[in-house]
């Protein structure tokens, strides 16, 4: 299973880690190589003034060198060695060579004016290194170099060595520190990034926790955030969206569940009294007049419930195949012909397009529409079906009605819910409050908007038609 955390620290600790590795490194690289070129540049440089002491002279080369100024040479302190060939062979050399067994430093062949350095085991044992350098001496009148060569004077070969001992360690040293930095750098990167982490994922962690421990059953259930972060803000304003949307389904089927147990339950005790009353009484013929009439009309009644309940469930998920071509108000004239239409007022939008939906939905919605119209509102008022055609090319069908009774917005969000009625005490034998919950879910099957809007104590339902 993946894990956004370990992936989190795994990803950061890998980066940033080789991130810092490469600027120690190139560090590392660029000091090593400062401090080994600084050391060639004073090997350089100290050879450069061993060879301004020799000079040229009319019996052969004069070397003009004190030990009292340079006492390294002579082995006092920290020995150094030089030592100059000329073409007969050694010309001169340091003292400092005479103290050990090694008398000489190796020769290097060079061309004039080439130069090199080598590494180099010292006469004393130390590690070191040597700068050769082929050059032609200075004449009393300080002529160039370049004027020695165009005269072929005899050249000079110079060694001159020094130990390395001190520069190697310091280059290790700055090595090891490297190497302990490098581990100190990846252990300190990866608790950071793991404590970083886990601080960052705290909030996620704690908002996983209350969602464990949310249930819609529970009323005020709410997540809250003490310390709000950016990035969960919407995720919790979603999950307290959700939480507050499945709880009013939850306390809707609740109420649908004791709603239906309340409609059934009446007309099966009336069956049951009845029953009991034939049994006990069963040479009454005028109680046997009435009995079949009175249970049958019961049973229809239970009839009519199961049957819109199942026609409620069918479609409450579903949707209906939209293949029937419609003229909306033929439709609705054809519904309304077995209606008392003294109570109803036609307004039918002549120039209304012909659409493609289902035939029987849109003469179910209709039907339910007036039918709930005329069951509450005042016997003597009108009923307003119209239709029309929006800018947005939709076609409305609209059903106004005058209200017995003022709606407040509670009522008007439970308007389309199965069995509830403002007022139970108006339930009768042909209505049980299903009727707008069928309408509205028929509306949805065939991908129409059904809505509900109150003004000036009436009601007015809109059916939104697509055209296309």
């Amino acid at each position: 299973m993946k894990s956004i955390r370990s992936k989190l620290v795994v990803t950061l600790s890998v980066t940033i880690t080789s991130f810092v590795l490469c600027i120690l490194l190139a560090t590392d690289i660029a000091v090593d190589s400062w401090i080994d070129n600084e050391f060639d540049r004073s090997l350089q440089s100290k050879a450069g003034m061993l060879m301004t002491l020799v000079h040229k002279t009319d019996e052969g080369f004069s070397f003009s060198f004190s030990s009292e100024f340079m006492p390294e040479f002579a082995g006092e302190i920290e020995p150094e060695y030089f030592q100059v060939w000329s073409k007969e062979g050694t010309f001169t050399r340091s003292k400092s060579l005479d103290l050990f067994e090694v008398k000489n430093l190796p020769f290097e062949d060079l061309e004039i004016g080439e130069s090199k350095i080598r590494p180099l085991q010292l006469p004393d044992g130390r590690g070191g290194r040597v700068f050769y350098s082929r050059f032609i001496p200075q004449g009393k009148d300080n002529t160039s170099v370049d004027t020695y060569k165009k005269t072929n004077d005899e050249p000079l070969t110079l060694a001159y060595a020094a130990s390395s001992e001190e520069v190697d360690f310091v280059l290790w040293l700055i090595d090891v520190i490297f190497i302990v930095t490098t581990i100190t750098v990846i252990v300190f990167i990866r608790l950071f990034v793991r404590k970083a982490i886990d601080t960052s994922l705290a909030p996620l962690i704690k908002l996983n926790q209350d969602i464990s421990q949310l249930s819609i059953t529970s009323e005020g259930s709410q997540i809250f955030i003490q310390e709000p972060v950016k990035e969960l803000l919407p995720i919790v304003e979603s999950l307290n969206a959700f939480i507050k949307e499945n709880r009013q389904l939850y306390l809707r089927e609740k109420r649908l569940t004791s709603d239906i147990a309340h409609e059934i339950k009446t007309p099966i005790a009336e069956l049951i009294n009845m029953a009991e009353v034939a049994i006990r009484f069963p040479n009454e013929t005028e109680l046997n007049e009435d009995f079949k009439p009175e249970a049958l009309k019961i049973s229809l009644r239970l009839k009519n419930i199961v049957s819109n309940l199942l026609l409620l469930h069918k479609y409450s998920n579903g949707k209906l195949i939209k293949q029937d071509a419609c003229d909306l108000n033929q439709v609705i004239t054809r519904v309304l012909e077995n209606t008392d239409l003294s109570r109803v007022n036609l307004e039918l939008n002549e120039n209304a397009p012909a659409i493609i939906s289902n035939l029987f939905a849109l003469e179910s919605i209709i039907s339910n529409l007036v039918n709930n119209a005329k069951q509450y509102s005042p016997l003597n008022s009108k009923i307003l079906v119209s239709t029309m055609i929006s800018k947005e090319k939709l076609l409305f069908l609209s059903v106004t009605n005058s209200l017995i009774e003022p709606l407040s917005d509670n009522d008007i969000d439970q308007l389309f819910d199965p069995l509830w009625q403002k007022d139970t005490s108006r339930t009768s034998n042909d209505n049980f409050g299903l009727g707008l919950s069928i309408a509205k879910t028929l509306s949805k099957a065939i991908d129409a908007q059904l809505s509900a809007e109150v003004s000036d104590r009436k009601i007015t339902f809109s059916l939104a038609l697509n055209t296309d």
